[in-house]
């Protein structure tokens, strides 16, 4: 319910709609049509401005110790202008919009340790949904207080549903006349052509983008305010905490499925002992190389040990207990499975390392290590749960959550990733040169000492983009095997082009620490610079769709 000292004072209407209106337009300039950088750190800051005048105008007060919000909040928002990583990106820009939901949920009431698993993870869900139905009572009090006669504003709906029914029917008519009339049809083309026409289309998305923003940070506030401490559960919840007492599920059952996957898992970890504990001659007599054994059921264990977590999680909420004996024998069952499942996460790291030996670092297998480190640190924290506190299991999945991605950020993935797999070139002699081309712009700062330290290898390997647009600097044929230098050269010297030609990364919008430095050391690279500024450089790009002519 919300509280009626929100909603009683038109002021409050009056100042909040105007404020989430200028939020609107400011999502609108910041964000349309660029690329995020700068822009959603700075548009967070502007919306906290708002927030914190709009709650004093409201008469609502934060609840100070809950502030600490703000942190990973910030954090994420500010990583955006800093790393270049598309999928870090995007993943910061998630995390920056669930760590806004959680803090208007618990801006004024309740306490994030009342969460439940299920509610930790339907809150953002459940927090967009409610803004989008209580801008309403905002809207329509403001509608109240202002100056258009109520005899106006009766007459006004009409006229504007009449105009929206209008829109459909008109454009269905207007298909079948041009259809039946060839000099109608041609009127017609020639209005929808006119310029001023897509210029439009595109100015009512804009303003209906700015609507929806309005409404929906406008509703965010409501809830913020009006929220009560008892309203920590959602519906979702409240139905699910009925489901036990409808469901006949005893101990014995719970006793018996965990006793017989405790001893599968068993099974499981004696091999595991024998074989990839054991060392590489154990390995070897399986017939498996290191990369084939590694890569055999490591996602596998992966998927084990989160549905294990699963299984114990469900069991727990699901497991009628009706004795203190039966509570401490199901907490050993799944502690017992719990560490067997810890035991299969240390496999599931080792083989993981195994197949990075033989074939280097990529963005997915190094995700993947620092998920199984932190759904480690998590089953540790389940562990500590079940037995002392089970209700703040939930925070410390919110905790991992964050964990992983920042760690994510603060080690900064792609440079890491070329450092990585460097050292292990200059151990091996094997570096996939073309893959770390792919690596966003966070990589060149470590791949320009990679370039050098390539220099004098004079294997030849295929050139992946034979047959396409690479030219000689001759100008003569294609080349299409090339050495590691050669290939880092090139993928540095048209990644110094792209960033050249377009100019759109220059917006303050989208100012990011990442694409302007590495502008700046490739700019000052005196070996693309040769490159990048002779005529047979800039013909290699008008070329580009060519098909492969000689050397093939």
């Amino acid at each position: 319910m919300l509280k009626e000292t929100v909603l009683v004072n038109s002021l409050t209407a009056n100042r909040v709609l105007p404020l989430a209106l200028a939020l609107g337009w400011s999502a609108d300039l910041f964000f349309y049509g660029k690329a995020v950088g700068i822009s959603l750190l700075l548009f967070v800051l502007l919306f906290l401005a708002a927030f914190g005048y709009a709650s004093r105008v409201a008469g609502v007060s934060p609840r100070w110790r809950h502030l600490w919000l703000l942190l990973p909040l910030l954090f994420f928002a500010g990583m955006a202008s800093i790393r270049a990583n598309p999928y870090l990106t995007a993943f910061n820009v998630l995390a920056t919009l669930v760590c806004l939901t959680y803090l208007l949920f618990f801006y004024a009431a309740g306490h994030p340790g009342s969460l439940t698993t299920v509610g930790a993870l339907l809150l953002p869900a459940r927090v967009g949904g409610n803004s989008l139905l209580q801008a309403t009572p905002l809207v329509r009090q403001s509608a109240a207080a202002s100056d258009i006669p109520g005899q106006t504003r009766r007459h006004l709906a009409p006229i504007l549903r009449g105009l929206l029914l209008s829109l459909p029917v008109l454009a269905v008519f207007t298909l079948l006349l041009s259809s039946a009339d060839a000099v109608f049809a041609r009127y017609v083309t020639t209005v929808l052509n006119l310029q001023i026409v897509p210029e439009v289309i595109e100015l009512g998305w804009r303003l209906l983008l700015i609507g929806a923003m309005t409404w929906l940070l406008a509703g965010g506030m409501v809830l913020a305010w009006g929220r009560a401490a008892e309203d920590d559960q959602g519906m979702v919840e409240k139905a699910l905490e009925r489901i036990p007492r409808m469901v006949v599920w005893g101990f014995t059952e719970t006793a018996i499925l965990l006793g017989l996957v405790n001893l599968l898992f068993s099974l499981f970890v004696a091999v595991q002992f024998t074989y990839l504990f054991g060392g590489v001659r154990n390995v070897s007599i399986t017939g498996y190389s290191y990369a084939e054994y590694a890569r055999r059921g490591f996602f596998e264990l992966v998927a084990v040990a989160a549905l294990s977590l699963t299984l114990v999680l469900g069991l727990n909420w699901l497991t009628q207990r009706e004795s203190k004996r039966q509570l401490k024998l199901f907490n050993a069952l799944s502690t017992l499975m719990t560490a067997m499942v810890l035991v299969m996460l240390v496999s599931a790291w080792r083989r993981m390392n195994l197949y990075e030996a033989a074939y280097g670092y990529t963005q997915l297998r190094l995700m993947v290590y620092l998920f199984m480190g932190w759904l480690g640190a998590l089953l540790v924290w389940f562990l500590w749960t079940l037995w002392r506190r089970p209700e703040w299991f939930a925070l410390g999945l919110l905790a991992a959550a964050v964990g992983f991605l920042g760690t994510l950020n603060v080690i900064n993935p792609d440079a890491f990733i070329v450092r990585q797999n460097v050292a292990r070139y200059l151990e091996t002699g094997d570096l996939d040169v073309v893959y770390l081309n792919t690596l966003s712009h966070d990589a060149v700062p470590a791949l320009l000492p990679a370039l050098a330290a390539v220099q004098g290898d004079e294997e030849l390997l295929p050139n992946p983009a034979c047959g396409r647009y690479v030219e000689m600097p001759d100008g003569g044929t294609i080349k299409c095997e090339m050495t590691r230098a050669e290939l880092l050269t090139e993928g540095l010297a048209d990644r110094l082009s792209a960033l050249s030609e377009d100019t759109s990364w220059r917006r303050w919008q989208s100012l990011n620490v990442s694409r302007y430095r590495a502008f700046y050391l490739l700019q000052g690279d005196a070996r693309l610079g040769a490159i990048f500024h002779t005529e047979t450089r800039q013909s290699a790009y008008a070329g580009r769709g060519e098909e492969c002519r000689t050397g093939c």
